[in-house]
């Protein structure tokens, strides 16, 4: 049994040289042939191990890590990972004060900080959704022993231009837990003579793996997500990788087509080996998720996220708070710390579940959790005259954003903010001029670098009532 705990030690010979780690680079990638004579090769002897290459019109700089992706061109997941964090931060700022600038002048008066850092650059990424996929040939004779010695597993993602899977093997942003227990997946899908869904085909069991992984207790929780159920095939694999891997909590079954959404795939999820909670801490307080909740990827710009909201909201402990898309209940529960009352609303069964079990094991008892619409259940809370008024609202709606009938229904509670938190900005932006017509002016506009290495970010919008 492998204790994911203990730190693996690496030998000085085993780790690749620096010509090698040099050689995953393309020095004239994204380059024209017309620019290649400008780019200049400096080293930088401040940080050993790293190269600079900078173009002398000041367009790009882009860095060689110490953690290389050897794949970050066919990938495509990573686009500013080969970029200086200080470059990639910069340049989200400048896109979503772009998008602001596109968007109208009812946000040209707001304050646009920069994008706040991430704690960790590398192996942040607690949360994956891996495509399987197989091709027939020998890739490796480290392989032979294994029963059906032919086939090659890959779990990855979709190439951008293809529908090619592209096998992330030891991806940088994802954690050591998750990256030892895929490695040891792709095997054992061979051992155990597991199918792999071809689309062209449409047949085969397996479809997707989903992983993740708790930044504070290291567990770990698996999901195959099959065509079928399939229990005499994928039980014996799923004990097989609990009994090797002592960190994780459970493995699940997820029935569904590949082409069903995520929202019916919720409900065939079945437990196979071990229990269906993972934990995770956000500062002192201390959530249980299970398969089906929501979890942050990045843990600790979670909490810090939460931190900055509790901040913004000014609260003494004498106001009403509404948190909607409440999730397994993190932000209602830092908040209800110094309120008089929260109230959390989420449209996942498995989520309010989660929440409620969340408040009881924190010991937080001026909380109250809710499921359905958000519209719905703050329009039914009034008229049953539940709330009259609410100081503060808080929210990080899905992708399509919280829509006009829920910020109908905010209007009519009269908060004195509002504290809007999305990483998808046409949504977002939609909302906030919705928000404008009834009267809220956003102040302030905070991104985060939650997904360092990629194009992704979310920002924090404050909006006072005028």
């Amino acid at each position: 049994m492998i204790d994911l705990n203990k730190k693996p030690a690496f030998s000085r010979s085993s780790r690749p040289s620096s010509s090698d780690r040099n050689s995953t680079r393309n020095p004239s990638r994204k380059f024209s042939k017309e620019n290649e004579s400008k780019l200049v090769w400096k080293q930088n002897n401040s940080t050993p191990n790293i190269r600079m290459m900078t173009m002398r019109q000041g367009v790009s700089e882009r860095v060689m890590h110490e953690q290389p992706c050897k794949i970050l061109e066919k990938c495509g997941s990573c686009p500013s990972l080969d970029l200086a964090y200080k470059t990639q931060l910069q340049q989200k700022t400048a896109d979503f004060k772009s998008r602001l600038l596109k968007a109208g002048d009812e946000f040209q008066r707001s304050i646009v900080k920069d994008c706040i850092e991430s704690e960790e650059k590398f192996g942040y990424k607690h949360h994956v959704k891996m495509v399987a996929s197989e091709h027939s040939g020998l890739k490796s004779s480290q392989f032979s022993n294994f029963a059906n010695p032919k086939r090659w597993i890959d779990l990855g993602v979709y190439n951008q231009s293809s529908n090619e899977v592209v096998d992330t093997g030891r991806c940088p942003i994802q954690t050591n837990v998750m990256n030892d227990i895929s490695a040891y997946i792709r095997t054992g899908i061979r051992v155990h003579n597991v199918s792999v869904y071809t689309p062209k085909q449409k047949d085969g069991l397996l479809h997707c793996v989903i992983l993740r992984s708790s930044h504070y207790t290291r567990q770990a929780q698996v999901t195959f997500v099959v065509t079928k159920a399939d229990l005499n095939l994928l039980r014996p694999f799923a004990r097989d990788i609990s009994e090797k891997f002592m960190n994780i909590q459970g493995v699940f079954m997820q029935v569904a087509s590949p082409d069903q959404n995520e929202e019916k795939q919720e409900q065939e999820l079945k437990l196979l080996v071990g229990q269906d909670l993972i934990e995770e801490k956000y500062s002192d307080i201390i959530l249980k998720f299970s398969a089906a909740s929501f979890m942050p990827t990045n843990t600790l710009m979670a909490r810090r996220i939460y931190n900055r909201i509790e901040e913004l909201a000014e609260l003494t402990g004498k106001e009403t708070v509404i948190d909607l898309y409440c999730g397994a209940g993190g932000v209602s529960l830092a908040l209800a710390r110094s309120s008089r009352e929260v109230i959390g609303v989420d449209n996942s069964s498995f989520a309010i579940k989660d929440a409620i079990r969340n408040a009881k094991s924190n010991n937080i008892s001026n909380v109250g959790f809710y499921e359905g619409e958000s519209s719905n259940i703050i329009s039914k809370l009034i008229e049953e005259k539940r709330i009259y008024k609410a100081d503060v609202i808080v929210m990080n709606p899905p992708k399509n954003g919280c829509g006009m009938n829920t910020i109908e229904q905010i209007k009519k509670l009269e908060p004195k903010a509002v504290l809007y938190l999305s990483s998808f900005f046409s949504s977002m932006l939609k909302d906030l001029k919705s928000f404008a017509v009834h009267g809220y002016t956003p102040v302030i506009f905070e991104p985060f670098d939650t997904f360092p290495g990629t194009d992704n970010y979310e920002v924090l919008c404050y909006l006072v009532k005028n």
